[in-house]
């Protein structure tokens, strides 16, 4: 990654320049680390781990497009271009390792480092400005002030990280700091190849292949410890912190309403006959909304808690002959009518989880049908699984709401807290299968599940 001395008149530049650009490799280390440095932005939270490692990426992307498009496209503007990015790298790599082994200390040596870093990026941004500013980039100043400075630091680093190993006590910790150890040994080996170039020795030039090598490794290193900054992972981590507290406040909620209501049985059941049919009235109003209010806890913490299964081999036409026996006394006049394929894997499953999900959809098929409604149950082989569709003749959904009715909570019903159905959608999911729904033409609803053998 360090930079090629070129000669003094801009033709013999480009044509010692040239061939020391890697044209496939350059452009592949350009989308490499642009593709590093957007997953960096939108998945961490930007500590300073992540941001030096940001910068990073934007440095070395910086350096290789500018190499590319000086191929592309011949226009001297693009080789100082890319010296921008050679100039910062080193000291946001050199921060990075800081934050990474000894945050919040070498304050001194990170101001110095970025000190002269920014002298070499300005320097090559501003060349049109003085020809003193030019004459220092181009010729061996540049380079001198490069080498002087950022080499001690790369091994500065390397000595850092080597330390942080030795020390470390957890042996993902020191996997993990190898990574980016190896990154910056490989960062430096193959930038020096590009230096020996102004020296005139005859080496192959190997600072894009370098620059892919070294921030795949980095990044590598990087995702191995993710878990302490990814911005999904510490959301997670909330949302379950959150749902734990819920899953207490709403068991001790239910405790005392569990008191209400039996003390509202008991007065129920005395003012029964007293002649005080208002207070008698009031007492079944509380009897009922503490049972409403218990319902609602206890479909609160289905979502407030992970499904358990209890998994067993067993036949899923079986399940839904069982199913079906246990509907008869609810399902209304709804007729039902199986097609079931004998030819079925058996399946890995919770039998009792399983017929919770088909009761709610027959009892939300029964509730959609009017009297002449059927409702037909099939089963078929769905590789490498099974396929269990509810379908009926009833009033459909609307279309403009059937993306929602998984949702916890929604409804369209005027009675019902709209949770049968995101309850079975986490059943079937905890069993690694899906849930789908579609209307039918000219009318009617298909739940299609999906489980796998």
């Amino acid at each position: 990654m360090l930079r090629r001395l070129p000669a003094r008149n801009d033709a013999q530049q480009m044509s010692r320049l040239l061939p020391t650009i890697d044209v496939p490799l350059a452009l592949a280390g350009a989308l490499i680390n642009f593709v590093f440095a957007i997953l960096v932005a939108a998945r961490t939270a930007l500590t300073p781990v992540y941001l030096t490692f940001l910068l990073t990426c934007i440095a070395a992307m910086t350096w290789t497009f500018g190499d590319f498009m000086i191929y592309a496209t011949g226009n001297r503007f693009w080789f100082y271009f890319s010296l921008i990015g050679t100039g910062m790298a080193p000291a946001f790599m050199f921060h990075f390792v800081c934050s990474l082994v000894d945050p919040g200390k070498h304050v001194f040596w990170l101001r110095s480092v970025y000190a002269v870093a920014a002298v070499l990026a300005l320097s090559s941004a501003a060349v049109a400005l003085h020809p003193s500013i030019r004459g220092f980039v181009d010729g061996p100043q540049w380079n001198i002030v490069y080498l002087a400075f950022f080499v001690p630091y790369f091994l500065a680093g390397i000595s850092m990280l080597i330390q942080a190993i030795g020390r470390s006590e957890s042996a993902d910790e020191r996997n993990r700091l190898r990574y980016i150890l190896m990154a910056i040994i490989i960062a430096v080996l193959t930038g020096i190849t590009d230096l020996v170039q102004i020296l005139g020795v005859p080496f192959l030039p190997l600072g894009h292949a370098g620059c892919v090598v070294y921030s795949s490794v980095l990044a590598i290193g990087v995702y191995k410890h993710r878990r302490a900054y990814d911005v999904v992972t510490e959301m997670k981590a909330k949302v379950q912190a959150l749902r734990e507290m819920a899953a207490g406040i709403a068991h001790e909620i239910r405790n005392p309403l569990g008191s209400i209501k039996g003390a509202a049985i008991l007065l129920a059941g005395e003012l029964k006959g007293s002649g005080k049919s208002e207070a008698h009235e009031y007492a079944q109003i509380i009897i009922e909304e503490s049972e409403r209010l218990n319902n609602i806890l206890v479909n609160f913490q289905h979502f407030t808690k992970p499904v358990k299964l209890q998994k067993e081999p067993l036949s899923i036409n079986r399940v839904i002959e069982k199913t079906i026996r246990l509907a008869e006394v609810e399902r209304g006049n709804i007729k039902m009518r199986l097609d079931l394929s004998e030819d079925l894997p058996m399946v890995s499953a919770d039998g009792s989880a399983l017929k919770q999900v088909f009761l709610n959809l027959i009892r939300n098929a029964a509730e959609a049908c009017d009297d002449d409604g059927e409702l037909v149950i099939s089963s078929e082989y769905h590789h490498p699984g099974v396929r269990i569709r509810f379908t009926d003749n009833g009033r459909g959904i609307p279309q403009d709401l059937i993306g929602h009715i998984f949702e916890p909570f929604f409804t369209t019903k005027t009675r019902g807290m709209g949770v049968g159905l995101a309850i079975s959608r986490s059943i079937v999911q905890a069993h690694g299968g899906d849930i789908e729904a579609r209307n039918m033409v000219p009318r009617g609803t298909e739940f299609s599940i999906t489980l796998p053998a």
